[in-house]
């Protein structure tokens, strides 16, 4: 008996998922036994809809701006989920430049600042598992820096907190899908 217990744990703690929101805490899963919990407070959160989604959300507080999309088992995004978001940025933002200037990737995690028209940078996170994917856009870079650091304990960010860009974004793939089409049926 304690082997099929010792199985059921282990198969718990690897499907556990990687990212979760319970309450005003997200959680991140940093390995199969430890979750960083980022507490928010004065946050707003709209249901996305989309014939093709089968859980979406915007989540907007005053330093973070999260979207969550998990589509259906037969849907498929028409391109990398990532670089339609980017193109999506520059669209909704009204940028002339975005340029990469920072990328780590640990398993199911990209950490991303991207420089802004030369001038102002937005520190990105990316998080991807089956048919769920995460965009936090990090206004103030605490989430970025201390997330970052559960991954890479060397980790160091190197950018002014006042070189972010700061905008009251509020725009969303879900409900642009209609017009866009970044996700559809597979066929």
């Amino acid at each position: 008996m304690g082997f099929f217990k010792t199985i059921l744990k282990s198969f718990f703690k690897v499907s556990r998922p990687i990212f979760s929101m319970e309450e005003n805490i997200l959680r991140f899963k940093v390995n199969s036994d430890y979750f960083y919990e980022f507490t928010l407070d004065n946050f707003e959160i709209k249901t996305r809809h989309d014939p093709y989604v089968i859980d979406a959300y915007t989540l907007k507080s005053k330093d973070i701006y999260l979207e969550h999309i998990r589509v259906d088992s037969d849907v498929i995004w028409n391109a990398d989920a990532l670089s339609i978001y980017e193109n999506f940025l520059v669209e909704q933002l009204k940028l002339k430049e975005i340029k990469v200037v920072e990328h780590k990737k640990f398993e199911h995690y990209e950490f991303i600042v991207y420089k802004i028209d030369s001038t102002f940078i937005i520190p990105l996170i990316y998080i991807w598992e089956g048919s769920k994917d995460v965009f936090i856009l990090d206004f103030d870079s605490s989430l970025y820096r201390k997330l970052l650091l559960q991954m890479d304990k060397s980790y160091r960010f190197e950018f002014k907190s006042e070189d972010i860009l700061r905008v009251d974004f509020d725009s969303s793939l879900v409900k642009l899908n209609a017009f866009k089409s970044y996700f559809n049926i597979s066929h």
